[in-house]
């Protein structure tokens, strides 16, 4: 009798669609654009929301959100749990595939919203990326590799690097880092009463992004894990603007 091979895995790309949000200045108005990275279990629609007040007229703000959704309650007998869908960037599972397809679908949604105010302007737009929660892992990421975006000023220069109460990417090398953060502002944003980026753990954080980063900023607020308003604004209205 034959014996049968064993199960195996196999891979096959497909093309699928992604989602990601805006809001602020239409392209031919914007002199600079955000890339903000949501955190674990939120959508780039809810995400983006707290944005909408503090844009500067000159901005735009897109919000890619993770190829990943899910539920994020458990199942419940009155299907209570089907309500609310969350997305995320990366697991730990066939992760090297799951980043892969992540910073392409980045790449073409960078790609598509600059090269729109390039076609509208005639300039690239200066940009700031804002990582929250376990969107900073993901931001830095993609800044290691923004360079092949050839929308962002034909080098992928980041102008600032927002992190928000999240932790870095521990798959990334120090030696990317430093080459994508040579020419950027770095700014390390959490509030004071954050139980998942404690101040303990920000501030050891700090220490480890001040030997990667030229200039580097810390800014603290009375809070949670949340964005707050009115440090959110500071940090757009402080991205240089090009004219």
């Amino acid at each position: 009798m034959t014996s049968r091979p064993p199960s195996a895995v196999h891979y096959l790309t497909v093309a699928r669609t992604a989602r990601y949000a805006t809001t602020g200045a239409d392209p031919a108005d914007a002199a600079r654009l955000w890339v903000v990275f949501h955190g674990y279990g939120q959508r780039a629609s809810d995400f983006i929301a707290p944005f909408e007040s503090v844009v500067p007229a000159d901005t735009r703000i897109v919000a890619p959100e993770g190829l990943s959704r899910f539920y994020t309650e458990a199942p419940r007998v009155d299907r209570g749990h089907l309500e609310r869908v969350g997305a995320t960037w990366l697991t730990r599972d066939d992760r090297e595939h799951e980043l892969r397809d992540t910073i392409g679908m980045l790449h073409a949604v960078v790609a598509r919203e600059a090269g729109a105010i390039i076609a509208a302007r005639g300039v690239p737009p200066t940009v700031g990326v804002l990582g929250f929660s376990q969107g900073v892992a993901m931001s830095q990421r993609w800044v290691a590799v923004a360079e092949q975006t050839p929308s962002l000023d034909g080098r992928g220069v980041i102008a600032q690097h927002v992190l928000w109460a999240g932790g870095l990417a521990h798959d990334v090398s120090d030696e990317a880092m430093r080459a994508a953060w040579a020419h950027t502002e770095v700014h390390l944003v959490w509030g004071n009463r954050d139980a998942f980026a404690t101040s303990e753990a920000m501030n050891a954080q700090l220490v480890r992004v001040q030997t990667l980063a030229r200039r580097v900023t810390q800014h603290t607020f009375d809070g949670g894990h949340r964005l707050e308003r009115a440090r959110l604004a500071e940090c757009l209205a402080a991205l240089p603007s090009r004219q």
